[in-house]
C-alpha cells in the first residue's frame, strides 16, 4: 500500500477535496467514499457496527463492506480487485468500481496523475439489456463424413457458421457474456457463444480456419492433462490440440477449462454413475469422505485453470462440466478455484438474470443443416 499525494480526482471538471489522500492499492486508486460519493451525487449510509457502506442512486444500489473482496450491485454479488479499507478513520473504496457501476466514465492520466470522472449520458439501456437472449452452441469433434450429436463434418460446420452470420448472429466471448451477467454490459442484438468440449485437434485443423476466415469467435474447453507443448497424444483417445496450437489460436479461439483430469464417471454412494466432480465417488471400493471429495475436486479445477493460464497466457474464467454433471458442491468449489461461470449440457438460451454457474447450451448436432440449426436456436427463445 502506497500513499499517492499527487493523485487528483475531478468530477465533471471539479476538483474533489479530500481530508485523507487517495492511495494506490493492488494497482487500484482507493478514495474516501463519502467525499467521492457526494461529488457523484450518490447517497450513502454507513453502518459502523458491520462496517458496511450502502450507496444509492435512483434504482441502483451498491453495497460494500470493509475488508470484503465482493460487493452487492443491485442484489448481485460482484468480485472486487481490492477490498475497501479504513485509513485514518475514513473508509476508502476502489474509485473505478464505484464510478463505472453508476454509469460514470473514468479516465486516468498517468503522467499528470489526474483522474477525470464524467457524468453518464441521459439515455438508459437497462430495459433493452434485460431482454437479451444468449444461445450457447456446444460442439465436440470435426470428422469428415460424420454428422451426429458429437461429430460434425467440416463442410457442415462451415454451413452452420455461415447460417449464423446470415441470420444476423454475432459471435461473442465468455468475457463478453460474463461482463453482461455481472455488470449489464450491452451485447450485440443477436449474440451467440460457440463452444467446443474436450479440445480435439480438429478444432485447430478444421474449425479454426473457418472461424478465422469468417471473423468469428469461439472457445475450446480442454481437459488440461491431455494437452502438451507440441502435441496432444494420449493412448486410446482422439488426438487433442497442443499448447503451441492453443496460443496460435488466441484472438479467435479462447481456451477454457473442462477440468484437469476428471472427464470420466464412477459410482457414487448410491451406486449411480456420476461425473467425477459432482459428488463423492467410490475409489478402490471405498467411498470418499466429503473432505476427500472436496479436496480432490478443488485440486483438479485449480490445476486446470493454472495450467491453461500458464501455457496459453490468457485468463480462464469459465468451466464446462463433464457430461453436464454438477451439484451445489461443484459450484462452490469452482468458485473457490477462481472460476466466474460454468456451462451445463441442458438445452436452452441464457438471459441477463441467468445463474452464471448453470448456463445452458444447445447441442449443434452435425445432422442439422444451417437453417435447421437456426430454427432450433429460435425455438428455445
Amino acid at each position: 500500500m502506497a500513499t499517492s499525494p499527487s493523485v487528483q480526482v475531478y468530477t465533471d471538471g471539479n476538483l474533489v477535496e479530500y481530508d485523507v489522500l487517495p492511495i494506490i492499492q493492488n494497482g487500484r486508486t482507493m478514495v474516501p467514499i463519502r467525499h467521492t460519493i457526494s461529488a457523484l451525487g450518490v447517497s450513502i449510509v454507513w453502518d459502523n457496527k458491520s462496517k458496511k457502506v450502502t450507496t444509492k442512486s435512483g434504482s441502483n444500489v451498491i453495497i460494500l463492506s470493509v475488508g470484503k473482496n465482493t460487493a452487492s450491485v443491485n442484489g448481485k454479488t460482484v468480485k472486487l480487485d481490492t477490498s475497501p479499507i479504513i485509513v485514518k478513520g475514513r473508509t476508502l473504496i476502489p474509485l473505478r468500481f464505484i464510478s463505472e457501476n453508476y454509469g460514470f466514465k473514468v479516465e486516468w492520466d498517468n503522467q499528470a496523475k489526474i483522474i477525470s470522472i464524467t457524468s453518464p449520458k441521459i439515455e438508459q439501456v437497462s430495459n433493452e439489456v434485460s431482454t437479451v437472449e444468449v444461445p450457447v452452441l456446444m460442439y465436440h469433434i470435426l470428422i469428415p463424413g460424420k454428422n451426429d450429436s458429437v461429430s460434425i463434418d467440416p463442410v457442415r460446420f462451415k454451413e452452420q457458421m455461415l447460417a449464423l452470420r446470415s441470420a444476423g448472429y454475432t459471435s461473442i466471448t465468455e468475457n463478453d457474456l460474463l461482463s453482461h451477467l455481472e455488470q449489464g454490459t450491452v451485447l450485440p442484438e443477436k449474440p451467440v457463444l460457440i463452444t467446443f468440449d474436450d479440445g480435439y485437434i480438429s478444432n485447430y485443423t478444421e474449425a479454426f480456419p473457418v472461424l478465422k476466415e469468417l471473423d468469428m469467435k469461439a472457445s475450446i474447453y480442454v481437459i488440461a492433462s491431455r494437452i502438451f507443448e507440441n502435441d496432444g497424444f494420449t493412448a486410446g483417445e482422439y488426438e487433442k490440440i497442443s499448447w503451441q496450437q492453443a496460443r496460435e489460436m488466441a484472438g479467435t479461439i479462447s481456451i477454457q477449462s473442462h477440468t484437469w483430469d476428471s472427464h470420466s464417471k464412477r459410482p457414487d454412494y448410491q451406486g449411480r454413475s456420476r461425473g467425477l466432480i459432482a459428488s463423492p465417488i467410490d475409489i478402490d471400493t471405498k467411498l470418499e469422505t466429503q473432505k476427500e471429495f472436496e479436496d480432490r475436486v478443488y485440486t483438479d479445477l485449480a490445476a486446470s485453470k493454472k495450467a491453461i493460464e500458464k501455457n496459453v497466457g490468457t485468463k480462464v474464467t469459465a468451466l464446462s462440466y463433464p457430461y453436464g454433471d454438477y451439484t451445489a458442491d461443484t459450484i462452490r468449489l469452482a468458485k473457490k478455484a477462481g472460476y466466474k461461470m460454468a456451462f451445463t449440457v441442458r438445452s436452452g438460451v441464457n438471459f441477463s438474470n441467468s445463474a452464471p454457474f448453470e448456463l445452458t447450451r444447445t447441442t449443434a448436432n452435425g445432422s442439422y443443416s444451417g437453417n435447421q440449426l437456426i430454427k432450433l436456436i429460435e425455438s428455445h427463445k
